[in-house]
């Protein structure tokens, strides 16, 4: 699926009209398919009452296509459009609908026509809207979210900033949002992603030669085939990555265990395990294929600053790092992390504590090879200093922010999992409501982390990670056929194989 900001949309709407294709063609295909969408989505409307409500730009225009397609279909049609005067491509499209028998009402009337509608064309304010509702048009929403219709957007919620998913104010909860040529952003990443409702993108005669490339890209099996690095005749544990992972502590011993065992599923030849020394043999313990040391500990069973040279050390031979999960968030834990950033060259994964143990973006900035973070919104609201509720209305900004910042490849978890690096940015297309629970994130860094150790760059480990650890939560799902919440972390270990299979 190809994913497109506002910006991006308009440059290839504008890039076919140079071709020669007529604004107004493309306004018509789109609109035909988009009430095709909705009629394959909602069945049959012939006799049902439909509102269409018809914003004043080209949003309006679509609209007014849509109501004229579904009015042929049979639907009993209502139009309410926000202005009196059109211009251009919707003026015409909305003679047209004047001399069909298509009901038009006012302000007056609209409340009592919702009332009676089986479904709202949401067609109100496109793809190029951003920041807050006005007040006439907020009224309007609340009304359509307080009705008992089921409702389509036309290219994105009214309401729903198009490029990020941020919403500052009210926005339409749609079931069905119908995107022409690409899907918007916005509709894809949170919160924007949870008033869309299901998102489908319908064909508008946009050629290839007017397509631009855009920033953002869907995570997807097809996506990442082939980039896994595979082993050769030759090969051996070491040329098949070595693995470095410290993490664990008096109150969190399972933490290592779940690191060690998503890597071991990743793939990874060879794996070390540095955890505090009073767990050592009970993680020893459980990780049989893997060599556990234990490394100083403070009174709290937490890691101790001076663990920091027998981590170095172990982490010479190491080709990636993971750091973080489980070690405990204190002085000794920041020393830890800032000394592991500051002199090891290889690949570094910082998840959890270590995330936690920083305050700002500055020391993961000026590596040889960039960090790779995956926060929570709650621990990258600590690194920025945000709450988790704005690290959630912000998730692309505040992502794409820290990863300029902090030289860094971002991986912020969520329904949405984003990953952004150096300009670019993806949405992870798998997992579900059942990786919501604890220790999943620890399965995630190893698997990445082994990603890392095998060769892969950080971007491409990142997305590729997200989606293996969301793909096995899925294989998980539809083979046990058990609600989401029964899901517990180390399940997923089983089903990594067969998601890796996917794509290699």
């Amino acid at each position: 699926m190809k994913l497109y900001s506002a910006d991006e949309m308009t440059r290839a709407d504008e890039g076919a009209q140079k071709l020669g294709i007529p604004g107004g063609v493309l306004m018509e295909r789109a609109s035909v398919e988009m009430a095709r969408a909705t009629l394959e989505h909602f069945g049959s409307l012939e006799g049902r009452r439909v509102l269409v409500v018809a914003g004043g730009g080209n949003n309006g225009g679509d609209g007014f296509v849509i109501a004229r397609e579904l009015y042929l279909a049979g639907a009993d049609v209502a139009v309410f459009a926000t202005k009196d005067e059109y211009e251009g491509d919707p003026k015409t499209n909305l003679d047209v609908l004047r001399n069909l028998d298509v009901h038009f009402i006012d302000r007056d009337g609209f409340e009592e026509e919702l009332s009676g509608t089986d479904l709202v064309v949401d067609a109100l304010l496109g793809t190029g809207f951003r920041g807050e509702v006005r007040e006439d048009v907020v009224e309007l929403i609340q009304e359509i979210n307080e009705s008992e219709a089921a409702v389509v957007s036309v290219d994105v919620p009214s309401g729903v900033d198009g490029s990020t998913g941020e919403v500052w104010g009210a926005a339409v909860w749609a079931d069905l949002t119908v995107c022409g040529h690409a899907a918007k952003l916005g509709c894809v990443v949170s919160p924007g992603r949870e008033y869309s409702g299901e998102v489908v993108v319908v064909e508008i005669g946009i050629p290839p030669e007017a397509d631009v490339e855009p920033e953002a890209t869907w995570t997807d099996a097809g996506s990442l085939k082939g980039l896994v690095p595979r082993r050769a005749g030759a090969s051996h544990k070491y040329s098949a990555g070595a693995l470095l992972i410290v993490a664990g502590s008096r109150m969190a011993t399972g933490a290592a265990v779940m690191v060690a065992r998503g890597a071991q599923r990743a793939g990874c030849g060879i794996i070390f395990v540095a955890t505090a020394e009073g767990v050592a043999p009970l993680v020893d313990a459980q990780l049989i294929e893997v060599l556990v040391s234990g490394v100083p500990e403070d009174d709290e069973g937490d890691m101790a600053a001076g663990a920091l040279d027998t981590i170095l050390e172990q982490a010479q031979g190491a080709s990636a790092v993971v750091l973080g999960p489980g070690m405990g968030v204190g002085e000794g834990g920041r020393g830890i992390v800032e000394g592991v950033l500051k002199e090891t060259g290889v690949p570094v994964l910082l998840d959890a504590d270590a995330i936690s143990n920083l305050s700002g973006t500055e020391v993961l900035a000026g590596r040889e090879t960039p960090p790779v973070i995956t926060p929570h919104p709650g621990e990258l609201g600590r690194l920025l200093g945000e709450s988790p509720k704005e690290i959630q209305a912000r998730r692309l900004s505040l992502t794409r922010q820290t990863a300029g910042e902090g030289g860094c490849c971002v991986v912020l978890k969520g329904a949405d999992t984003l990953v952004a690096y150096d300009g670019l940015v993806s949405v992870n297309s798998t997992g579900g409501p059942q990786l919501a629970t604890a220790g999943t994130g620890d399965v995630l860094s190893g698997i990445t982390g082994a990603l890392l150790a095998r060769g892969m760059d950080p971007y491409d480990a990142a997305r590729t990670g997200a989606w293996a650890h969301g793909r096995a939560a899925e294989l998980w799902l539809e083979e046990s056929g058990w609600p989401p919440e029964s899901m517990v972390a180390t399940d997923l270990l089983s089903y990594l194989p067969r998601a890796f299979g996917e794509i290699y």
